[in-house]
């Protein structure tokens, strides 16, 4: 064993690179390395310290010529799950990580070739998903007609991986592919994964026809799969889960009592049988699963009281009937904006409700008046308005269409049209008038410069939808304004009358390190609590990662992705953070926050404050997604006083 392979094999903490002997040393070793079994501790390395490589393109070959070579599907599995969201490295080697993944899925003769196979075809499939990588390739190696007759460990992978493809792109061909795989080794699972396929169909489906029709089939093939594998609780949970929408629809009480509660249990097993076993890339199915979860409590408690006289209602129901109304939002894995799914079926006895009783119209109207903060306005909103409109009366269940209402827009951003309705033009002026000054109150207590970032900032925001809710703007705009007041402190901070903690902001003396990002990370959190918010770091469980910053409002967080580097630190090159930032996004706001420590060399000046801090627009990579929207700030460290410049 070489002296780099035995601090390689050290327990503890991971090695870094200077405790190797540099980069250098690496490379120097790299052709012996890529073979050895400690091989992925070099590669965590790397990625670790990725930004102040010198050699990123040699990292990323190292590591790939080791992938080619190893046969430990465990390592294989774990090297790949860091890579396939790792942005330095697949701005160096998506292409390659690709064409090296589909390679190796082509063999799987013996067990052993099989499990490493479906592990890369993961892989590839991950690296398409997103748009990381075209798909097309990919495309190919799922159809392979060889596949269904592989060794079972390939042949599951496989399976999965067609349905969560074909939930994506909907190729045709993938279903057949998937097809073939009934009748063998993975026969349950086959069935299980085309019922996914038509049940995601379904809840697409444009009409009552066709999603009854998918509905159908789903279950069918659910069942076989409970019959060829009793064991089976996902199948019986979207078996039940089918079940309780049907029986709603048809109003049957017992029959949808029967089914909400197979799918609470069959749900908790399937819950208990996943602890330990979830995989990242299959999050949305997990997610939509709790949906049906949280579906199947609402769908009994809707179906109980539509029926009965308002004033034997519990305070509870309307929510419960929204949630029931919306359904079509939560449960569908990819929601495809232009077609109602699972409402087609839920709507109309709700709709039906609603325009028989007139009570129940004026109730809601009622509510509407001052609906309390848990409420979903919206769909209140979408339930009045096609109730209003089957009762020949479009008009009156859109208050939005008011003519004064039109001319305020972000006071019915901010309010909502329904408030504005029927008020005079004197009153709605005095409250855009609010709104205006109490951001301006704001900015008036900044200094000018820091206004200016203030005002450029938000100039930018105003295009965000998440943005332009009265709660989300009001604490957002107050978050900016800490953050600038943050940057500013910590730029004028001489290094003459500092404690220790602000040593990270200024050139290390010889023999030091480089400070980490949680120096900044730590720092900007206590900065926040000390004004006041509910803040926190490190948090697991966002949008499938941990967050580093999570900052706490009433109803929503944002989330601030702390950095450091050494490398480029334009605003161009500080873009290669802006994926993970708004990756935090997919649970909440589409609205966060990126603070960069910037560590390289600063000999003549730091940058103004103006140049440290400015909000970036991330547009979606299809128009069925949302827009991102980040604050970067960048908080120039490694400086040197002015008079050593």
């Amino acid at each position: 064993m070489t002296q780099v392979e035995t601090v390689l094999a050290r327990a503890g903490d991971l090695p870094r690179l200077t405790d190797i002997g540099g980069e250098d040393v690496l490379w120097a070793e790299a052709d012996y390395l890529v073979t050895s079994p400690m091989w992925f501790r070099a590669a965590e390395i790397v990625l670790e310290e990725w930004d102040s490589l010198d050699h990123p393109d040699q990292a990323a070959a190292f590591i790939n010529r080791a992938l080619t070579a190893t046969a430990n599907p465990g390592i294989a599995g774990d090297v790949l799950d860091l890579l396939v969201e790792h942005p330095g490295y697949l701005q160096h080697a998506a292409n390659q990580l690709n064409s090296l993944a589909l390679e190796r899925s082509r063999h799987y003769a013996t067990v052993l070739e099989a499990e490493l196979a479906g592990i890369f075809l993961e892989a590839a499939l991950r690296l398409a998903l997103p748009g990381t990588t075209k798909r097309y390739g990919l495309l190919d190696r799922l159809v392979d007609p060889q596949a269904s007759t592989a060794p079972a460990t390939y042949a599951r992978r496989t399976v999965r991986a067609l349905a969560t493809a074909y939930e994506h792109w909907y190729e045709e061909d993938l279903l057949t592919a998937l097809g073939t795989f009934t009748g063998t080794a993975v026969h349950a699972d086959a069935l299980y994964e085309l019922a996914m396929c038509h049940l995601a169909d379904a809840l697409n489906a444009p009409d009552r026809p066709t999603i009854l029709q998918e509905f159908e089939s789903a279950q069918e093939l659910l069942q076989q799969a409970v019959e060829a594998d009793e064991d089976r609780p996902d199948a019986t949970a979207f078996l039940a889960a089918i079940n309780a929408a049907l029986a709603f629809d048809s109003g049957s009480t017992e029959d949808l009592n029967t089914a909400t509660e197979q799918l609470r249990r069959s749900l908790t097993e399937h819950a208990i049988w996943l602890t330990g076993t979830r995989t990242h890339w299959r999050a949305g199915r997990y997610d939509t699963e709790a949906a049906w979860y949280n579906l199947s409590i609402s769908l009994p408690q809707a179906s109980t009281h539509l029926d009965q006289p308002l004033t034997r209602w519990p305070g509870e129901t309307i929510q419960h009937i929204l949630a029931t109304y919306t359904a079509h939002r939560s449960v569908r894995l990819h929601p495809i904006s232009a077609a109602p799914g699972l409402q087609v079926l839920v709507a109309p006895r709700i709709e039906d409700a609603f325009v028989r009783r007139e009570g129940l119209r004026l109730h809601l109207r009622a509510l509407l008046a001052e609906a309390p903060d848990e409420w979903d306005p919206d769909a209140a909103h979408q339930l009045l308005q096609a109730v209003d409109e089957l009762l020949d009366d479009p008009t009156s269940g859109d208050p939005g269409k008011a003519p004064q209402a039109a001319t305020y827009p972000e006071l019915a951003a901010a309010v909502g049209n329904h408030v504005l309705a029927g008020l005079p033009t004197q009153m709605l002026e005095a409250l855009e008038g609010k709104i205006t000054d109490s951001e301006m109150a704001i900015a008036a207590r900044l200094p000018i410069a820091q206004q200016q970032i203030f005002h450029e900032v938000v100039d930018i925001l105003k295009d965000c939808p998440d943005f332009k809710h009265p709660a989300v703007r009001s604490n957002f705009v107050r978050l900016i304004a800490m953050t600038i007041r943050f940057l500013d402190n910590r730029t004028n901070r001489a290094r003459a009358h500092h404690t220790q903690r602000f040593s990270y902001l200024f050139a290390p003396s010889p023999g030091e390190k480089m400070p980490l990002e949680n120096t900044l990370q730590e720092d900007l959190q206590d900065y926040l609590d000390g004004n006041l918010e509910d803040v926190d770091i490190e948090l697991t469980d966002r949008s499938g990662g941990r967050a580093d910053i999570e900052v706490r409002f009433t109803g929503f967080s944002s989330i601030i992705e702390c950095k450091r580097t050494t490398g480029n630190t334009t605003r161009k090159g500080l873009r290669r953070y802006l994926g993970q930032t708004i990756a935090y996004q997919a649970g909440g706001i589409t609205l966060g926050m990126l603070a960069v420590l910037d560590l390289t060399p600063k000999p003549n000046w730091i940058p103004n404050i103006r140049d440290n801090m400015w909000a970036e627009h991330i547009p979606a990579p299809d128009s069925e997604q949302r827009d991102r929207w980040a604050v970067v700030l960048r908080v120039p460290g490694n400086r040197i006083s002015p008079y050593a410049m």
